[in-house]
Parts: C-alpha cells; structure tokens; sequence
C-alpha cells in the first residue's frame, strides 16, 4: 500500500484522471481537485476582464463584444458548465465538511450519490430559472 502512495505522489495531477480499480471516492475527490481548479481558473479569467473597466467603458464593451461575437452566444454554453461546476463542488464539499463532523462515515458512498442528486436538482431549478432570467418564454 505504502509503494502505491509513492508511485500516486510521483503522477502528481496527471494520476488524478487513472480510474482504473478506484472506488467512487477516488473519482469524488479527483472531480473536487478539478472542479476547484475550474472555479480558481474562472476567477481569474473573471477579474482579468472586469479589470478592463478601470481602461474605460468603451476597452470593456468592445472585449466583451469580441468574445461573445456570432449568431450563438458560446459563454452561455459555458456558464452553464460552470454553473455545473459549481454546483458539483459545493455539495462534495458539503459531503466532506460533514464527514470531518463524523457525520455519514459509515455510508460515505450513499452520502456521496445522495449530495450529487442534490445538487444536481438544484442545478436544474437554477438553470430553469436563468432561462426564464434571459427573456425566454
């Protein structure tokens, strides 16, 4: 067991993506490690363009309208990943905060399946309810 935590450590980031022979935790913890990295990625790329505001009205518009330029708006597509994103992460994260409580140990993988249904009907309700946000009937 000890030589297969030494051969994970030397894979780094790379060994989160091998599932082979791994439970759902695995799966559940490499998802969290990628789900924040997302989230962490978003926050930069989010300031880095609200950052053009400080140039002036017109620098922010015209980035704006350069990424979002085309008949179909792909950023939608694309907050809607993140909206997935988020939603996966918070109720894993809430999964685990209750299991430092001791909360759940003994049925970690119900818990872990119970929390993702959660989230995501939550996440249909939220995407229903940005659809009816954008003007769509």
């Amino acid at each position: 067991m000890v030589e297969e935590n030494v051969k994970n450590l030397r894979e780094g980031p790379m060994g989160w993506a091998k599932f082979y022979r791994k439970g759902i935790g695995y799966f559940a913890f490499a998802m969290h490690r990628f789900s924040g990295l997302v989230i962490v990625f978003y926050l930069y790329l989010h300031l880095f363009v609200l950052s053009h505001l400080l140039v002036g009205k017109a620098t922010y518009n015209s980035l704006v309208t350069s990424v979002t330029y085309g008949p179909f708006d792909s950023f939608l597509v694309l907050d809607v990943l993140l909206a997935l994103v988020i939603f996966y992460h918070g109720a894993n994260g809430t999964r685990l905060a209750l299991n430092e409580l001791g909360i759940g140990l003994e049925n970690n993988k119900a818990m872990f399946y119970v929390f993702e249904v959660i989230s995501m009907v939550l996440l249909g309700i939220f995407l229903y309810y940005a659809y009816m946000f954008l003007g769509a009937s």
